[in-house]
C-alpha cells in the first residue's frame, strides 16, 4: 500500500519530514556555533599569552599587578570553560537527535533540551560575571585616564551596578526555569536589561575618554606643546582607547541578536550562530587587550621620565595650585591662564621640563 492511499501514514511521514528538517537546522546551527566560538577562543588565547608575558615582564611587585594577573587568568579560564560547555551541548545535542534509536524520534528534541538544562546555570553564571568583570576593567581604564578621580566614574559605576543587579536577577530566573516554576514578570526582560546597561557602561566610558582626548588635543594645540619620547604620545594613546572603545561598543551591540526569538528554520539563525559566540569570548578578550596595553606602557598614567618642550613665547604666571600640580585643562583658571607649573627651568630658546618629576605634566602630556 502506498503512502498516498493512506492519509494517516502520509500525515505521519509529513510530520517526520518536518521534524528532520528542524533537526538539520539545529545540528547545522550547533556546528557553526562551535566552529565560530573555537576560532574566537583561539584568537583570545593569543592575547592571553601576550597578557601573561606582559604581566610577568613587569613582575608581580605590587598588589595591583597580582590583581591584574588574577583578572586576566579568570577571564580566560571562564571563556574557555564557556567554550567547552557550549561544545559539549552541541555534541550532546547531535547525539540526542541522531544516535538514540531506543528513543522515539518525536521525543528526541526533549532529550536534547534536557542535556542543555544540565549546564544552563553554569553557562549563564559565566556569561554574567565575565560581562561584569570585563566592564569593571573598562571603568578602571577610565578612572586611570582621569588620574584616579572618582567623580569621573560615578555614572559608569551606577550603570555597572544596574547591570550587575539585573544579571543576578537573570541568574535567579534561570533557576526558576530549572525547577519548572513560573518565573516572576521581571524575568521576561532581566537578561536583555542587564546587557543593555552593560552597553551603556561601555558607551559612557568611551565618551568620557573621548572628552579627555578632545580637551588634551585642544590644550596642546593652544599651548603649542610638543613632546619627544620613545613611546607613543598621550594623544595617540587616547585615540587608541577611544577608537577601541567605540569598536567594542558597536560589536557589543550585536549581541542583541541573542535576545531575539529567531525561528529555527530562518537563515538569521546562522548569523546568531556567529555573533553569539563572538560575544562569549569578546567579553573577556577586550579587557585583556586593555591590560596588555597598560603593561606595555602604552598608557598616559604609567610612564618613564620624558622631556616636554614648551614654546618660550608663553607668558608664565605663578601657580596658585597648592598641590604644585598643573591645572592642565583650566578647571580652576581657564585655558588662557598659563598655569601649568611654576617650577619650570626656562632656557634661552625653549623651556625643558622633566615630565617624570611633575605628575601633572606626566599624566596629561606624554608617555
Amino acid at each position: 500500500m502506498s503512502s498516498d492511499s493512506d492519509p494517516i501514514l502520509s500525515t505521519a511521514l509529513s510530520k517526520i519530514d518536518t521534524l528532520l528538517d528542524r533537526f538539520g537546522f539545529d545540528i547545522l546551527h550547533d556546528v557553526v556555533f562551535t566552529i565560530a566560538e573555537s576560532i574566537f577562543c583561539s584568537a583570545y588565547g593569543i592575547f592571553f599569552g601576550v597578557a601573561l608575558y606582559s604581566i610577568f615582564r613587569k613582575g608581580l611587585k605590587s598588589r595591583a599587578a597580582i590583581v591584574m594577573l588574577c583578572v586576566v587568568v579568570y577571564l580566560y579560564a571562564a571563556s574557555v570553560a564557556q567554550w567547552a560547555m557550549n561544545a559539549w551541548i552541541a555534541l550532546q545535542g547531535i547525539h540526542s537527535l541522531l544516535m538514540v534509536p531506543d528513543v522515539p524520534i518525536f521525543e528526541r528534541p526533549d532529550l536534547a533540551d534536557a542535556n542543555l538544562d544540565k549546564v544552563a546555570i553554569p553557562v549563564e553564571v559565566l556569561w554574567v560575571f565575565n560581562m561584569i568583570i570585563g566592564d569593571s576593567v573598562v571603568i578602571w581604564r577610565t578612572w586611570a585616564v582621569y588620574l584616579h578621580r572618582i567623580s569621573a566614574i560615578v555614572m559608569p559605576g551606577i550603570l555597572l551596578l544596574m547591570s550587575l543587579t539585573f544579571g543576578l536577577i537573570d541568574l535567579g530566573c534561570t533557576n526558576y526555569a530549572e525547577r519548572d516554576v513560573s518565573p516572576p514578570a521581571v524575568c521576561t526582560y532581566a537578561a536583555v536589561t542587564g546587557w543593555a546597561f552593560s552597553v551603556a557602561t561601555n558607551v559612557s566610558c568611551t565618551i568620557l575618554i573621548g572628552l579627555k582626548a578632545w580637551k588634551h588635543r585642544k590644550i596642546t594645540r593652544e599651548l603649542n606643546l610638543t613632546a619627544k619620547a620613545r613611546r607613543m604620545s598621550s594623544e595617540k594613546i587616547l585615540s587608541i582607547l577611544v577608537e577601541s572603545g567605540a569598536i567594542y561598543s558597536l560589536l557589543w551591540l550585536t549581541q542583541v541578536i541573542s535576545y531575539i526569538n529567531i525561528p529555527r528554520n530562518s537563515p538569521a539563525l546562522f548569523l546568531e550562530a556567529v555573533l553569539a559566540p563572538m560575544g562569549n569570548q569578546m567579553a573577556g578578550l577586550y579587557p585583556t587587550l586593555i591590560i596588555v596595553i597598560v603593561n606595555f606602557r602604552r598608557t598616559i598614567w604609567d610612564e618613564e621620565p620624558s622631556v616636554v618642550h614648551i614654546d618660550n613665547s608663553l607668558h608664565w604666571a605663578p601657580n596658585s595650585n597648592r598641590s604644585g600640580m598643573a591645572d592642565t585643562f583650566g578647571t580652576q583658571h581657564g585655558l588662557g591662564s598659563g598655569h601649568i607649573q611654576s617650577a619650570i627651568h626656562i632656557t634661552s630658546d625653549k623651556s625643558v621640563v622633566d615630565a617624570g618629576k611633575h605628575p601633572g605634566l606626566a599624566g596629561d602630556y606624554e608617555v
